[in-house]
């Protein structure tokens, strides 16, 4: 039985892997090849319908928060660049920080962790994002949104989870942001976030 049931498993599996590997339907109705990723596969309308919703921290939100977004969490990221005086490609890349996982999850820092092999294979899905919609991000810039991502979770962590119950630290955060974080609906974010790509889009003159 055990046998059959692996069998039947990987022929289903083995009907989707095409000469570029696997391939997933995504929200638009077109095909992405996660082991073979091209810029020419990503849509800019299904980066926004799946980060709507793709929920944070793997669903672990405090009980009273039905659903928050990797694109919410993407779209402060930008927004606060912008109020701290960042200039639009900055505010670009924190927008699509972590766009890659429209196509792969939100695998959370932990499995990446545990699981190193995960790194490269996310690392080119991220490079066939960041061509396919024009960012260009120097190790300083990296940094410097690496730093509003761990912003974004010192601010989530006082929101939107739990208490820590646990004997163990979040390690060095920076101070939160002052203003709540109040989760968004899908439909909401879905449209802010490609709201905020286009008008970033306009200002860097790529649709020139």
């Amino acid at each position: 039985m055990k046998d059959e049931i692996e069998n039947a498993t990987y022929t289903r599996l083995a009907q989707q892997v095409t000469s570029r590997g696997p391939w997933q339907q995504t929200a638009s109705g077109y095909g992405f090849f996660p082991s073979d990723p091209r810029a020419e596969d990503v849509r800019i309308e299904d980066i926004a319908a799946a980060l709507s919703r793709t929920c944070r921290y793997a669903g672990h939100l405090k009980r009273t928060v039905e659903h928050y977004s990797v694109a919410q969490h993407a779209l402060h990221i930008s927004q606060w660049m912008e109020e701290d005086g960042w200039a639009a490609d900055a505010c670009y890349a924190g927008l699509h920080h972590d766009s890659e996982e429209a196509y792969i999850g939100d695998i959370i820092s932990q499995v990446k962790w545990s699981v190193p092999e995960l790194r490269p294979f996310a690392h080119r899905v991220t490079l066939a994002v960041r061509e396919a919609l024009n960012i260009t991000i120097s190790p300083s810039l990296e940094k410097s949104v690496k730093y509003y991502d761990f912003l974004a979770l010192s601010t989530e962590r006082r929101d939107l989870l739990s208490p820590n119950l646990t004997q163990h630290s979040w390690g060095d955060l920076p101070p939160p942001r002052p203003k709540r974080l109040i989760p968004m609906s899908q439909p909401a974010v879905h449209l802010l976030f490609l709201e905020r790509h286009f008008e970033l889009w306009k200002e860097l003159g790529y649709d020139e």
